[in-house]
C-alpha cells in the first residue's frame, strides 16, 4: 500500500500511467485515478503476480493535472520459486479387502519463504463416480447392484484425498490423508502428483501401492432342509456363513427373482452383513411354500466384489394345503315365487390343520343365484356355512352352478335348479291390487306416475285396458266397442270413456328395460271412483295373451277445511276430602273455511261427551252435522271426573276424531282429563325382617312420599283378618327316657351302637309330627331335669314308661339350652365320634299365641300429614317374642284417598349347633410329634351366631404347647345352614397317657367340651444278648 499526499492548497486529479514492461504488467493499483483534497491523502492498494523469476526494479508514475511533473513511486524486489518435499518416500497400502476403505497420511512441508498454493491428484485414478464402500452397498437391496456391470462402464474414483487442494505458508506444513477404497481386484502402483499454482505442474510425485482382494466366503449348510410346510405359511431355518481369509467380506442374499411363477417365496429378515476375518454368521431364511408336492429352489448369497456367479443355497420343501368337505352335493328348491329370495344352506367343513381360504361364484354370466358370504376363511378343524340365495328372474326351469375354490385344493361343483312362479314385471310403487288415491279437488286433474321395469330375461308385450270399457286412444274419435271378453255376458262395453287413463297403453319391455307410466284423472263432480285396470302380456315367443295384473283404482274428489278454536282441550280436577265430583265442560267451535259444504262425524270415548251449547249430549245415533261455506258450530265437550269408581289419581286422554264424508281426511283434537286424589307412594308393598334372635328387636324403615298436589293425612292400622295375620310358636314334648341321658350309668357303660339300638327299642324316642315344619328331630332341655336312677332294660314296659313321663313333666322346664335328638340308623356314627346337637331350633307343631300384633309388631309415626312432593321415613318394628312366626297386614288409611297395604313379617329363634365329634381318641403316638384332628361345627337353626374358643392356647399349629391344645380357628360366625371345620393341634411332649379337654362356646348358651386322650410313646427295642459278653 502506498500513499498519495496533497500538500498544496487546491485539489490535486491524479491519474496512473500504465507501464510498459513485462514485471510492470504484474502489477495492480487500486484506484488507479482520483482526486486528492487539499492536504488530503489518498491510500493506493499494490498487487503484485509476479511470473518471471529473479530480482526487479520498477517505477510507476502518476500523472497530476497542473502539476509540472508526474509523481514517481519506485518499487524494487525479487521472486524466488517454491521448494516443498514430504516426509515419506512412499505410501503402501498393502493388501486391502474390496469395498473397506483403508487410510494412510503424510505431510507436505513448504520449505521455502513464500506461501505455495498446491493441488494434489492421482493421475491414474478413475474418473468415474466414487467408489462404493461395503457399508454402504449393504443398504441396495436390488440385485443388479451386486453384480459388476451394475457399476458403470467409466473406472470408479477410488482414492480419496483430504485435503487435494490449498496453501501451505512459508516454512509450514499440511498434513494429508489419502483413502482409497477399491471397487478393481488387481495390484496398485500410482503416484500422488503436486502441482503448484503459478509454477508449474507435476512439481512433485509420491508413489502409492496397494492390492485388492476379494475374500472367498463359502457356506457351511448349502442345502436346507424345509421339511413339510403348510401353503402360504412362513417358516425359518438359518444358513451358515463362513470367512476363513485375513480380510473381512460383505455379503447379501439376493432378491428372489420372478418370485410370481416359484413354487415356493424366500426371503431373509436380515439379508445383508459383513463378516469379520475368520468367523461365521448366522443368516436367517425364511420360505413360503406356494404350490402343493415338493419344491427344490436356489437362493443366492452374493459376496460383494466376487467375480462370477453367486453362491448358491439350495431350498427344499414339501408344499401341503387344506382339506375341505363341502355339503350338499346338489340343491333343489322346488317351486318359488320370482324375484323373491329363496334361501338354502350349504356347509364347508375344514378337516385340515390350517385355514382354508375360499371363494364361490356361480358358473353362470347372468346368475339367478347369489352366495353369501362369496368368500371367506374356514377355521382348521371347524365348519363354516354359507347361504345360497335364488332369485329367479324367468317363469320357468332355472339351473346353474356353485364354483366352490378352496385356495391351494381341488374345485368342487354344486348344482342348483329351481321353478320359477308369478310375473317378473314390478313397479316402483303400490300398484297392486288396489291403487287408493284419496280425495282430490274437482275440477282437478289427479295424477299417479310409476314405473314398470322387466325384470325378467324374455320381452314381455303388455297391453292396458280397463274394465267395462273398450281400449281408449288418443284420438278425438269415439273409441270403437269390443273390449277385453269377460265370463259375465253383461259386462259389456259401457259407453263414453273411463275417468281413469293410462299412457302410454301398450309396451314392449326388453329385459332390464324400464318405462315410465302415467295415471290421469279428472272428475267435474265430487265423488267416488272406481275403476279397475287390467294388463295382459305376451312374454318372449309365446303367442297367447294372459292377464299379469289387476288393479282397483279409487279416488275421491272433494275440497274440505276447517278452522277449530281449539286443537287441545284440558280439564283439571283436584278431589279434597270435603269436595264432591260434578261434570265439567269446555267450549269448542268448529269453522268451515273452504268454498264448499261439508258434512262432519264427531267420535269421541268416554269418560267425555260431545254435548250442545246448552251442555246436552247429543245422541249417539245423530246424523252427520252439515256446515255451510263461513258456517260455525259451537259445542261443548263434557268430562265426567268420576269415571271410575277409586280413590286414585288417574289421568284420562282421548282423541276427538272428526270425520268428513266427503274426504278421507281425518281432522283429531286432543282430548285430556286430570283427576288429582290425596295419593301416597310407598317404597315397597312387603317388609320382611327375617329371622332375629329371641327377645330382641329389629327395626326397618320405607320411605312414604305424597305424588299428589293435595295435602294428604294418613294414619296406620293392624288388619284383624285372623286369617292373614298369624302369630304362631311349636310347643314341645317333654318325653325323655333316662338310658340316654348324660349323667346315667346306662349312657355312660354303654358303646354307642348299642345305645342306638336300645333307643330304637325299648326307649320312647321323640319324633316330630311334621305339621308345621319338616325338621324330623325333638328339642328337650336337660340343664334342669331331674332324673330318677332306674336301668332300661327290655323289661321297662309301658307301666315305668307311665313313671319316667310323670316325672319328667314334673321336673322339666324350657331353657334356651336344649339337647336334640334324632334318629339314626347303627352305622351312622362310629364309637368315637358321636354327634352332638345343642341350641334352640325350629318346632315340629304350630302353637297359636295369645299376643296381639301391637306386641309384635309397630309402625311409627302412626298418623300425619304429608305436603304436596314430600316424603317421609315410616319405621317398622319387630319384637321377637321366643320361638315365634309372625305375618301381618299394615294398612295406611288417606282420608279422602285410598288405602295402603303393606305385608309385615318377621320370625325369631334361638342359635342351634351340632358337634360331630365330643371326642378323639389317638390312641399311641409319638410324644414329641404334633397330633392333627378336625371337628366340625354345623349351624343347623335359622339364626347366624357367633363361636369362641374359650381360654386358647397361645401356642401356633407349627408349635403348640407341649400338653395344651390348640384350636384354629379360634373365634369366627357361621351363618344358617353352614358349617365351620376346626382343626386341633396337640403336642404330648411327654410319654405318658393324656387326656385334655377344650370347649367351643356358641352365641350366649353354655361351652360345649370336646375330650382329648391318647398315650405319649417312643421307638424302643430289646435284645436278648447278655449284658457281659
Amino acid at each position: 500500500q502506498a500513499i498519495l499526499l496533497n500538500m498544496g492548497p487546491i485539489e490535486a486529479p491524479f491519474s496512473l500511467i500504465p507501464p510498459t514492461t513485462a514485471t510492470g504488467s504484474s502489477f495492480t493499483f487500486l484506484p488507479q485515478e482520483g482526486i486528492v483534497a487539499p492536504d488530503g491523502l489518498q491510500a493506493i492498494r499494490i498487487s503484485f503476480c509476479p511470473t518471471i523469476l529473479g530480482e526487479f526494479k520498477e517505477e510507476f508514475c502518476f500523472h497530476v493535472i497542473k502539476a509540472p511533473k508526474p509523481v514517481t513511486l519506485t518499487i524494487r524486489g525479487c521472486v524466488v520459486g517454491p521448494t516443498f518435499h514430504f516426509d515419506v518416500p512412499a505410501l503402501h497400502f498393502g493388501d486391502v479387502s474390496f469395498g473397506f476403505p483403508r487410510t494412510l497420511k503424510c505431510c507436505l512441508s513448504n520449505t521455502s519463504l513464500v506461501p505455495m498454493a498446491f493441488n494434489l491428484h492421482i493421475p491414474g485414478d478413475g474418473l468415474g463416480e466414487a467408489s462404493i464402500d461395503s457399508s454402504v452397498q449393504m443398504v441396495k437391496p436390488a440385485r443388479q447392484s451386486w453384480r459388476k456391470e451394475a457399476r458403470g462402464l467409466e473406472k470408479p474414483r477410488e482414492f480419496t484425498i483430504s485435503p487435494c487442494r490449498g496453501t501451505v505458508r512459508a516454512l509450514g506444513s499440511q498434513d494429508i490423508k489419502i483413502t482409497l477404497c477399491s471397487n478393481t481386484v488387481k495390484e496398485y502402483e500410482l503416484e500422488l502428483v503436486v502441482d503448484v499454482d503459478g509454477f508449474g505442474k507435476k512439481v512433485l510425485a509420491l508413489t502409492l501401492t496397494a492390492r485388492c482382494i476379494v475374500p472367498p466366503l463359502r457356506v457351511l449348510n448349502p442345502v436346507v432342509v424345509f421339511g413339510h410346510c403348510c401353503l402360504k405359511v412362513p417358516y425359518q431355518e438359518k444358513l451358515t456363513l463362513v470367512n476363513d481369509s485375513d480380510f473381512p467380506g460383505c455379503y447379501h442374499v439376493l432378491p428372489q427373482e420372478h418370485k410370481e411363477k416359484a413354487a415356493a417365496w424366500y426371503s431373509s429378515c436380515e439379508p445383508s452383513g459383513i463378516i469379520e476375518a475368520h468367523s461365521s454368521v448366522e443368516i436367517p431364511i425364511t420360505l413360503e411354500a406356494q404350490l402343493l408336492g415338493e419344491c427344490n429352489i436356489t437362493a443366492e448369497l452374493a459376496v460383494f466384489g466376487r467375480e462370477g456367479s453367486p453362491l448358491e443355497i439350495h431350498l427344499e420343501c414339501i408344499g401341503q394345503g387344506p382339506v375341505v368337505y363341502v355339503y350338499p352335493r346338489e340343491i333343489n328348491f322346488g317351486t318359488i315365487k320370482v324375484l323373491q329370495d329363496s334361501c338354502r344352506r350349504l356347509n364347508l367343513s375344514n378337516q385340515s390343520d390350517i385355514p382354508a381360504t375360499f371363494w364361490a361364484e356361480m358358473a353362470g354370466k347372468r346368475s339367478c343365484w347369489r352366495i353369501e358370504p362369496s368368500k371367506g376363511v374356514v377355521p382348521p378343524n371347524q365348519e363354516v356355512s354359507v347361504i345360497v340365495t335364488a332369485n329367479l328372474d324367468d317363469t320357468e326351469k332355472v339351473q346353474d352352478n356353485v364354483k366352490l375354490f378352496i385356495e391351494n385344493s381341488h374345485l368342487t361343483i354344486i348344482s342348483v335348479q329351481a321353478v320359477g312362479i308369478g310375473t317378473t314385471i314390478v313397479t316402483d310403487k303400490p300398484l297392486v291390487p288396489m291403487l287408493d288415491l284419496k280425495s282430490h279437488f274437482s275440477f282437478t286433474p289427479c295424477y299417479y306416475q310409476f314405473k314398470m321395469t322387466n325384470k325378467g330375461r324374455r320381452i314381455h308385450r303388455l297391453y292396458w285396458s280397463t274394465e267395462g270399457f273398450g281400449i281408449f286412444r288418443r284420438s278425438t274419435r269415439h273409441p270403437a266397442l269390443g273390449g277385453i271378453k269377460s265370463k259375465d255376458a253383461s259386462q259389456t262395453p259401457r259407453p263414453g270413456s273411463p275417468v281413469f287413463k293410462l299412457r302410454p297403453l301398450m309396451m314392449d319391455l326388453r329385459p332390464g328395460q324400464t318405462v315410465e307410466m302415467v295415471l290421469e284423472g279428472c272428475s267435474s263432480t265430487a265423488q267416488e271412483v272406481n275403476e279397475r285396470l287390467l294388463c295382459h302380456a305376451t312374454v318372449g315367443k309365446e303367442t297367447v295373451k294372459k292377464q299379469i295384473m289387476q288393479v282397483d283404482v279409487t279416488c275421491k274428489f272433494i275440497c274440505p277445511a276447517v278452522q277449530i278454536s281449539s286443537r287441545e282441550i284440558n280439564f283439571h280436577v283436584e278431589k279434597k276430602p270435603s269436595d264432591v265430583l260434578r261434570l265439567q265442560y269446555k267450549p269448542l267451535s268448529l269453522k268451515n273455511t273452504c268454498s264448499l259444504p261439508f258434512s262432519i262425524v264427531l267420535d269421541l270415548e268416554q269418560p267425555f261427551l260431545i254435548c250442545n251449547m246448552d251442555q246436552q249430549p247429543l245422541p249417539a245415533d245423530s246424523k252427520p252435522m252439515m256446515l255451510d261455506v263461513g258456517e260455525e258450530l259451537h259445542l261443548c265437550i263434557q268430562f265426567n271426573p268420576a269415571y271410575e269408581n277409586d280413590l286414585n289419581s288417574r289421568v284420562a286422554e282421548r282423541v276427538l276424531r272428526m270425520h268428513f264424508l266427503e274426504h278421507p281426511h281425518e281432522e283429531q283434537i286432543t282430548v285430556r282429563g286430570e283427576v288429582y286424589f290425596p295419593n301416597l307412594h310407598l317404597e315397597t308393598k312387603a317388609v320382611d325382617f327375617g329371622c332375629v334372635l329371641n327377645d330382641t328387636e329389629q327395626m326397618l324403615y320405607m320411605e312414604m312420599t305424597n305424588c299428589s298436589p293435595i295435602p294428604a293425612q294418613y294414619h296406620w292400622s293392624f288388619l284383624t283378618d285372623s286369617q292373614v295375620n298369624t302369630i304362631r310358636r311349636i310347643p314341645l314334648r317333654r318325653i325323655l327316657p333316662r338310658s340316654i341321658l348324660p349323667g346315667s350309668q346306662q349312657m355312660q357303660r354303654t358303646p354307642w351302637k348299642q345305645r342306638n339300638k336300645t333307643l330304637q327299642s325299648d326307649c320312647f324316642f321323640l319324633q316330630t309330627r311334621k305339621k308345621a315344619f319338616d325338621l324330623p328331630t325333638c328339642l328337650l332341655n336337660i340343664s334342669t331335669l331331674e332324673w330318677e336312677a332306674a336301668p332300661c332294660s327290655a323289661s321297662w314296659g309301658t307301666e315305668a314308661a307311665h313313671g319316667a313321663m310323670k316325672n319328667l313333666r314334673s321336673g322339666c322346664s324350657l331353657q334356651p339350652m336344649v339337647l336334640v335328638f334324632q334318629v339314626l340308623s347303627s352305622t351312622a356314627v362310629k364309637p368315637q365320634s358321636p354327634v352332638r346337637m345343642k341350641g334352640l331350633s325350629q318346632f315340629s307343631e304350630v302353637e297359636h299365641l295369645n299376643l296381639g300384633m301391637q306386641e309384635v309388631f309397630d309402625v311409627l309415626p302412626l298418623w300425619g300429614v304429608l305436603q304436596p312432593g314430600e316424603s317421609q321415613l315410616v319405621t317398622f318394628t319387630f319384637f321377637g317374642h321366643a320361638n315365634i312366626v309372625a305375618r301381618v297386614t299394615a294398612l295406611c288409611h288417606v282420608e279422602g284417598g285410598p288405602t295402603y297395604k303393606v305385608m309385615v313379617t318377621g320370625e325369631a329363634s334361638c342359635p342351634s349347633y351340632q358337634l360331630d365329634v365330643e371326642e378323639i381318641d389317638w390312641g399311641l403316638q409319638v410324644f414329641n410329634e404334633v397330633l392333627k384332628a378336625e371337628v366340625t361345627l354345623q349351624n343347623t337353626g335359622v339364626v347366624e351366631f357367633t363361636y369362641v374358643v374359650p381360654n386358647s392356647s397361645t401356642g401356633t399349629a407349627a408349635n403348640p404347647l407341649p400338653g395344651v391344645p390348640v384350636v384354629v380357628p379360634t373365634t369366627g360366625s357361621i351363618a344358617p345352614g353352614e358349617e365351620q371345620v376346626l382343626k386341633v393341634y396337640y403336642l404330648p411332649g411327654k410319654p405318658r397317657v393324656f387326656c385334655k379337654t377344650f370347649q367351643v362356646q356358641v352365641a350366649h348358651l353354655e361351652p360345649a367340651e370336646i375330650f382329648l386322650k391318647g398315650e405319649g410313646t417312643f421307638p424302643r427295642i430289646t435284645m436278648d444278648l447278655p449284658w457281659v459278653l
